[in-house]
């Protein structure tokens, strides 16, 4: 969730001249970049029980050298559905949007994705609710729509995530 300052940094580009804008966005974008990068930190430190969280989805965004910033939960509504059945944990990444759904685990997930349209990523012969182009990414008891960007954007998005985490540590 944006802090009270992002909110009010963004309210005020609406009011600026486009230098002044351009300048005020990408303090903007800063922001939100490195307060994902303070997530990845907190989660780097944090044992991996060797299924995806979201502290841990951060830090793969972030180890990536994706930049992630996380979009208000409008968006993560907007990138919501109802066959996915959990809350959609959306992100920034460059020029593109991703929509993440955790899950408790992998059967809970398969549930979700058994069905879709690998294409699509709806219900197969449902209409997709996410623009064009649009990849599925699923591994473990996580999956994701990525929507926008380049193919090699869509690459590096999908190398990260289907790497998987690491083993399960017993501490």
């Amino acid at each position: 969730m944006p802090s009270t300052s992002l909110v009010v940094i963004a309210c005020t580009l609406a009011c600026t001249a486009p230098d002044a804008r351009k300048q005020a966005e990408a303090v903007v974008a800063r922001a939100a970049v490195s307060a994902e990068s303070v997530k990845a930190a907190a989660a780097a430190a944090t044992p991996s029980t060797g299924r995806w969280d979201e502290a841990h989805l951060t830090e793969r965004l972030v180890r990536s050298g994706l930049a992630p910033q996380a979009l208000a939960a409008e968006s993560a509504v907007e990138g919501a559905a109802p066959w996915w059945g959990v809350p959609a944990h959306s992100y920034r990444v460059g020029n593109a949007t991703l929509h993440a759904f955790i899950y408790a685990d992998s059967a809970a997930r398969l549930r979700a994705t058994g069905g879709l349209d690998t294409l699509t990523a709806a219900p197969r012969g449902g209409a997709s609710p996410y623009g064009l182009p649009r990849l599925l990414i699923v591994n473990n008891n996580l999956a994701a729509v990525l929507v926008g960007g380049s193919e090699r954007q869509q690459e590096r998005v999908s190398l990260a995530l289907t790497a998987g985490l690491p083993a399960a540590t017993n501490k």
